[in-house]
């Protein structure tokens, strides 16, 4: 198994993307809008990356779907509310049900594993969390996030909480420049720290994503995602997580304008994380990401394994796609719900996020 979540073209597997997967054996995919065009078209590419896949456990098969702005489903009619729109409901009972939906939406096109909550702090910084957060206090995010999370594990999706150890206070856009945030180890963990989220919920967490991020107090020199300081020291050994820690994707600019996708992938590695997300133009990075994971000592990539399998262990087995008509009455109702919870009005600031 080589430990990397790689990203795919198209709608289906290219004659070169199956050889490579087919040979490296990623531990996972990653599906964006350019992969989700169709339902039945969807599903047969997930249960097509299954069969890729040896050995007894299924492939991660993971997706954006945090809802607003970050919706890979779309192009089905599978538009979700965002966090900041559930969230101003203030009703748990509404968050159960729009988790409901996304759950069922991701089981019927073959996701096992859904990239979110978001744990960071929301704020009118130009950092691309804008109306993708569950608030701008820790007991807020800590609440309507926990029961996103719980919920969403309930109905059988594996969950991933980002972005760590918070990137509310960052000022750039880690898809173009790598941003940093202030404070030091005791800010981040205060009762309004970045990091207080995460330790919040750390319980119930079963993978987090490292963002591109500097912790300046933790590690002036790293991003987050590459450093042994934050991933090792802070997050594993302080803190005592011992989940799968995903990157953010090392193909974003706050990564790749210092570091190719391979480098990348074998620093994180390096780091303690478990993860390495490369994914755009896997195809052209996966063999050196192969190559210079090797190099890396045996006890990095058996702790990395270790994590990995056991997160496998705990994924629901894909379960049969719906009918057709089951499908189209499930669309109408998604609509129906979507309409009755409005997303808050502002000026976000754009971001690549949003389009992928």
């Amino acid at each position: 198994m080589l430990p990397v979540i790689a990203g795919i073209g198209g709608v289906r597997l290219s004659a070169e993307e199956e050889k490579i997967f087919t040979r490296l054996q990623p531990a996972g995919y990653i599906l964006f809008s350019r992969n989700i065009e169709d339902a039945e078209e969807t599903r047969e590419l997930t249960d097509h990356l299954r069969r890729l896949t040896e050995g007894p456990d299924a492939p991660i098969i993971a997706i954006d779907q945090e809802g607003g702005r970050v919706v890979r489903t779309a192009q089905l009619g599978l538009k979700l509310p965002s966090a900041a729109a559930l969230a101003a409901t203030h009703s748990e009972h509404i968050i159960r049900q729009a988790v409901h939906y996304n759950a069922r939406g991701l089981h019927a096109i073959g996701v096992n594993t859904v990239l979110a909550p978001v744990l960071d702090y929301g704020s009118e910084r130009t950092n691309a969390l804008g109306g993708r957060c569950w608030g701008s206090e820790s007991q807020q995010v800590i609440s309507y996030a926990g029961v996103w999370n719980r919920v969403m594990q309930r109905q059988g999706i594996m969950t991933c909480a980002k972005h760590f150890p918070g990137m509310g206070a960052a000022q750039q856009d880690p898809h173009f420049s790598l941003p940093c945030i202030p404070g030091t180890t005791d800010d981040l963990l205060s009762d309004q720290g970045a990091s207080t989220p995460f330790m919040a919920l750390m319980p119930e967490l079963p993978s987090i994503m490292a963002a591109h991020v500097v912790a300046q107090d933790l590690d002036a020199q790293r991003p987050a995602s590459l450093s042994p300081r934050v991933i090792q020291d802070f997050l594993r050994r302080q803190l005592g997580f011992d989940g799968v820690v995903f990157t953010d994707d090392l193909c974003m600019g706050a990564v790749a304008r210092t570091e190719t996708p391979a480098r990348a992938a074998a620093l994180a590695l390096s780091a303690g994380c478990d993860a390495p997300l490369i994914c755009h133009d896997s195809t052209q990075h996966l063999e050196a990401a192969a190559e210079a994971i090797r190099s890396l000592p045996r006890e990095t990539l058996f702790e990395a394994e270790r994590r990995l399998e056991r997160f496998r262990l705990y994924m629901p087995k894909a379960l049969p796609a719906p009918r057709y008509a089951e499908w189209r009455q499930y669309v109408e109702d998604v609509r129906r719900f979507c309409e009755s919870i409005p997303e808050p009005q502002g000026n976000i600031p754009h971001s690549p996020v949003q389009n992928y």
